[in-house]
């Protein structure tokens, strides 16, 4: 008799894309599985998306966070964010619904599901299955950060419906944050607040790049990012420093033009995970300046090398950094960010030993059995 399936719906390929903390949470629920649970790893089927056209409609085994597990793309993804024409997301619904036979959803499945537009379709294949809901930020107007919404209000209008659907009928929602979680809660009962995790590595002190401050920003250059304060900061601060931007998105272009050729402005474009990680090892602090978040896994990750942080205090930020202690916190202006720039670098292995020292709430083992606790209620395992 087959155990009950646990599956996964994400517009990732649970390796490398995209470079997220969509992605990075994901693979520290598998580590966790992996950990945990090895012998049920051919119980767990990973639906998601691919950058090799090859791969795609095709169930494969991959090597991830420590295990191998049964992979199907279901839709092909670009590699350049930049020029991105069709939604990757409406892609991936059509794919869930084109493949659906390979996927064969049982009414004892689990249906773990990270981007919500799976949800209908799951629901459509197979009415009335178990689907539990991982929020990465709050649905709520939600339509405001979709652009392909932006020139549709009708259909935008549809979709917000569609997600306030999402909430009340998922068997139960993870959400980041508590704002998030009080909202979620007047439409399902069963909301969960468990936030983010990561994998914390031992502590090494970190000295401030004295000859050459070294700023980092990783994540998309969407709108919502802000990152053009952010490099108009660097470009005017007073110290010798560097910026380097780790991602890609379809303000790249606009962005370029006004670092304007800046030699302290590095573009590096979309990476892998591991090299986020080494990036992180040689800056000095993190830049954030979002107009939106939940909570970010890139802080996340920063504080558990001891990275200090700069940011905007936006979404759940607040929850898992202390102001004036790991972080400073910027209204997202030029004059604000310098501000916090000089504060760090005054106390800078201050700053960092009290980033790290944070960062120990989060590790992935204790988020993620909390996690797991709910999810198998109805897997059983």
């Amino acid at each position: 008799m087959r155990e009950n399936r646990l599956i996964f719906y994400d517009t990732c390929n649970y390796r490398d894309y995209p470079v997220g903390g969509q992605v990075t949470s994901i693979k520290n629920f598998l580590s966790f599985l992996s950990r945990e649970y090895p012998e049920h790893g051919k119980d767990v089927l990973l639906v998601g998306v691919s950058c090799d056209a090859e791969e795609v409609g095709k169930i494969i085994n991959i090597s991830t966070a420590g295990s191998e597990y049964s992979f199907l793309a279901v839709t092909q993804a670009s590699t350049d964010l930049s020029k991105v024409k069709k939604s990757l997301r409406m892609e991936y619904v059509k794919g869930l619904w084109k493949y659906r036979k390979l996927i064969g959803i049982s009414k004892n499945d689990c249906n773990y599901i990270h981007t919500p537009e799976a949800f209908g379709a799951v629901r459509m294949l197979r009415p009335g299955s178990v689907c539990y809901v991982f929020s990465h930020g709050t649905y709520l107007n939600m339509w405001q950060r979709v652009r392909f919404f932006k020139k549709a209000p009708l259909i935008r209008k549809a979709f917000q419906s569609f997600l306030i659907h999402v909430i009340k009928k998922s068997t139960a929602v993870f959400v980041l944050e508590q704002e998030t979680w009080e909202d979620y809660r007047v439409y399902n009962k069963n909301t969960v607040h468990v936030g983010n995790s990561i994998v914390v590595q031992p502590y090494v002190q970190r000295h401030l790049h004295e000859e050459e401050v070294r700023f980092l920003y990783a994540g998309r250059l969407s709108a919502v990012k802000n990152v053009g304060p952010m490099i108009e900061a660097v470009k005017s601060y007073d110290r010798t420093c560097s910026f380097t931007i780790l991602g890609d998105g379809e303000e790249r272009g606009k962005m370029e033009k006004l670092a304007d050729g800046d030699k302290r402005i590095r573009f590096i474009g979309a990476v892998k995970p591991d090299e986020v990680q080494r990036a992180m090892k040689e800056a000095d602090v993190l830049i954030m300046n979002s107009t939106f978040e939940g909570i970010p896994m890139t802080i996340l990750e920063a504080i558990s090398q001891g990275l200090p942080v700069i940011t905007t205090d936006v979404g759940g930020i607040k929850e898992v950094l202390t102001y004036g202690k790991d972080s400073e916190v910027t209204d997202g202006s030029v004059e604000r960010i310098h501000t916090a720039m000089d504060k760090i670098l005054l106390d800078y292995e201050a700053y960092a030993k009290a980033a790290y020292d944070k960062s120990l709430q989060f590790d992935y083992r204790k988020v993620n059995r909390k996690v797991f606790d709910v999810l198998n209620e109805s897997l059983h395992w």
